[in-house]
């Protein structure tokens, strides 16, 4: 069973997306995809995936085995007798995501039967789970279990849609993404855009990506409590909505304690100070 999109030409922009988001993008990757791509009609053995590369680079590969089944992390790619491997479509998405992970920690990760995003279940809905990373694994989000949760195929499909438009500031998210108070994702995410302007929804979808934020705009105002400055500017969506994009202004070390109580104690004193 593979998905029915067209395989992607090799070194597309296309290819190099669909790889980076399982860290599997290295020219090696993408010599080895071109040879299996190339051959897809006629499956090349081992031996002549290696002639192949070297034939490119000038020097054989000795990871080249390994680097090929990393590629069925992505790719459906049938063992053929003669140990010949044929690449016939992308690996289903609900398949391609669970890669790497235990039959354990998957049932688990699915055990409760209902979507954590739209509550719909298998019993009463008849809907279908995928094990997805709360943290994508293209953006620095681990298998680890607390990184997973239960999405119905429909969810997991919207949120691949919605944070691949993103996929352009990869380097950016993966310096914010990973820590674990929004105030500090917020901060990291302002920094690592070095003044540049950081998009409005970018900046949503980081300061939510552990856990939902309805006031984000809120906790990036709270950061100038600890010295932190930004500016802002509008910008019109194509749907006529206007939205305020930051650019860091000002940036101090953020301090080791938790961000939030330190932020609620500076306000305190902010505001008795005030009154005396």
């Amino acid at each position: 069973m593979t998905d029915a999109r067209p395989l992607p030409s090799p070194y597309s922009d296309e290819l190099v997306t669909a790889l980076k988001r399982r860290s599997r993008a290295s020219l090696a990757h993408q010599h080895i995809y071109a040879c299996l791509y190339e051959w897809r009609h006629n499956p090349p053995t081992d031996k002549e995936i290696s002639d192949y590369v070297a034939a490119i680079t000038g020097v054989r590969n000795s990871q080249l085995q390994r680097r090929r089944r990393d590629l069925k992390e992505v790719f459906f790619i049938e063992n053929l007798k003669g140990h010949r491997y044929h690449l016939v479509g992308w690996l289903p998405e609900e398949l391609a995501e669970a890669t790497g992970i235990s039959n354990r920690v998957r049932f688990h990760v699915l055990q409760s039967g209902a979507c954590k995003n739209c509550g719909r279940t298998v019993r009463e809905d008849g809907v279908k789970l995928a094990v997805d990373h709360i943290l994508p694994q293209a953006w620095g989000g681990s298998d680890a279990e607390e990184n997973l949760q239960p999405l119905c195929v429909d969810c997991n499909a919207g949120k691949k849609d919605y944070y691949g438009e993103f996929d352009q500031y990869g380097q950016q998210i993966q310096q914010a993404a990973t820590y674990d108070e929004p105030h500090r994702r917020i901060a990291m995410l302002l920094k690592a855009f070095d003044g540049g302007l950081v998009p409005s929804e970018l900046l949503g979808a980081v300061a939510s990506m552990k856990q939902y934020q309805e006031d984000w705009q809120k906790r990036t105002r709270e950061l100038r409590e600890l010295g932190i400055d930004y500016q802002t500017k509008k910008r019109k969506l194509p749907s006529g909505r206007i939205v305020t994009d930051y650019a860091l202004t000002r940036w101090v070390p953020l301090p080791d304690e938790p961000l939030a109580p330190l932020i609620r104690r500076l306000e305190r004193e902010k505001k008795s100070d005030g009154l005396s």
